[in-house]
């Protein structure tokens, strides 16, 4: 992809993200002075969720700035994995909104409030729905872009699903008088927003932890390598992400004596193989002919290596 395609692509993501993080703090601010004067606690548990979803755009805005960020002596790759250090940021903080809505829950339980003013809080209720939906409809071409843009993109899903069951639960309450429904909504809504957590924040520490990514086989990618033409054996592999949508990979090759002449070609292949085939485009082949005296697929040294056993 061309460098003018990534800026355009960059430029949209971040006009789209401006626009959703203002129409979002407006919905927020709505829901609270709402919540606080009927005393709908389901609504400013929605309201709570909502200030997530600011703090959630504005960390998605800052990861998506950073990560545009060209690479430095300093920092090889760049500053990719910004993107991810927000998104993970953005899920812990959702954890402990959840809890914080559990509470108070618990508290309304032991000390039941009767909800007012109903007209005011479904209105607000509704306008917080159709202001998620336009932030949703804004962002839904960009979410597979990014961890940081997909997580951004759950809290607002999460926060149209929590809008509804708030509006819902309100109309029931007032039929109905039974208050202990503000209640089990709440703790709904927290449920909702700690199941949407767990994926990011599972999918973030294995990146922090350098693990293969989880849509890449890493006996496939080994078999594919091995079937490269004139590839005999394939030690010290390892593949990890640079951020949420770049792989890296480096692995040591070994050939015959009469074909290291061409290693250069052999690299080629091989990481034309690596790119077409499974999205990797950061890889670094070392090329030997010499046995590896460590033939574990995952060893991370060669020692007692003579200086004649390979040649780079």
């Amino acid at each position: 992809m061309s460098s003018y395609h990534l800026h355009n692509r960059d430029f949209i993501s971040n006009r789209k993200l401006v626009g959703a993080i203002l129409l979002n703090l407006g919905i927020t601010l709505a829901e609270i002075i709402g919540g606080l004067i009927s005393g709908y606690l389901a609504l400013l548990a929605d309201a709570v969720h909502n200030l997530s979803d600011v703090a959630s755009l504005i960390l998605a805005w800052l990861g998506l700035k950073a990560s545009q960020l060209p690479a430095t002596k300093k920092s090889t790759y760049g500053y990719k994995r910004v993107e991810v250090m927000t998104a993970f940021i953005s899920a812990i903080a959702l954890v402990v909104i959840a809890v914080f809505i559990f509470i108070e829950a618990y508290q309304r339980l032991m000390a039941p409030q009767p909800i007012t003013h109903p007209g005011l809080f479904l209105t607000v209720a509704v306008i917080g729905l159709l202001g998620n939906f336009f932030s949703i409809w804004l962002l839904h071409s960009e979410r597979g872009k990014s961890l940081n843009l997909k997580t951004a993109f759950l809290h607002l899903a999460y926060d149209t699903l929590s809008s509804v069951v708030v509006i819902i639960g309100g109309i029931v309450i007032l039929y109905t008088g039974r208050v202990i429904i503000d209640v089990i909504l709440s703790c709904l809504i927290a449920v909702m927003i700690l199941w949407s957590s767990y994926g990011v924040i599972k999918e973030a520490v294995l990146i922090f932890l350098e693990a293969v990514p989880e849509r890449l086989d890493f006996d496939q990618v080994h078999r594919a390598i091995l079937g490269v033409e004139k590839v005999r054996e394939v030690h010290d592999l390892h593949i990890w992400s640079l951020s949420s949508n770049e792989i890296a990979l480096s692995c040591h090759v070994c050939v015959n004596e009469d074909d290291y002449a061409a290693g250069q070609a052999i690299v080629g292949a091989v990481n034309s193989l690596l790119s077409r085939r499974f999205g990797i485009r950061h890889s670094t082949i070392q090329v030997g002919t010499g046995a590896c005296l460590h033939p574990d697929l995952l060893c991370s040294q060669f020692e007692n290596e003579s200086p004649g056993d390979d040649k780079r």
